[in-house]
């Protein structure tokens, strides 16, 4: 009787944390796909047409901080990701359109001030310029 008591609250707290981390891995995963829904309707009316374009120093400083809003959320995601809270299977669903992102002529030209504005977050923007330099 003891030891199967034991095993069924060894199963119970097994189920629990199970089903508790799946719930969490939902809420992440609902709360990153609305924000970064936002992100591309931010991204087809502001960045899209512009993305080969030169820019004038006026768009510049008009679209920087749009596109910097993106990479903080980038941010986001990778942080979550690298202490595990994000999935490799919720990964694989942003990670196209991440590297696609990253390998945009607007963000390659905007490299300098998105470095500037992440300084001191070395391992993100080494993961940066390695997606980069991978999908060249």
């Amino acid at each position: 009787m003891g030891t199967s008591g034991v095993l069924a609250c060894v199963i119970a707290v097994y189920a629990a944390q199970r089903n508790n981390t799946r719930q969490l891995d939902a809420q992440i995963f609902l709360a990153y796909s609305d924000r970064l829904q936002t992100v591309r309707h931010m991204l087809l009316a502001e960045l899209l047409p512009i993305w080969t374009a030169e820019l004038s120093d006026e768009e510049r400083s008009r679209l920087l901080p749009c596109l910097l809003r993106v990479m903080h959320l980038i941010h986001e995601l990778y942080e979550l990701r690298a202490q595990g809270y994000v999935k490799a299977r919720m990964w694989a669903i942003w990670s196209r359109d991440i590297d696609r992102f990253l390998t945009t002529p607007i963000v390659r030209r905007l490299h300098p001030e998105i470095r500037l504005d992440f300084h001191g977050h070395d391992t993100f923007l080494d993961w940066i310029e390695r997606r980069q330099a991978a999908l060249s």
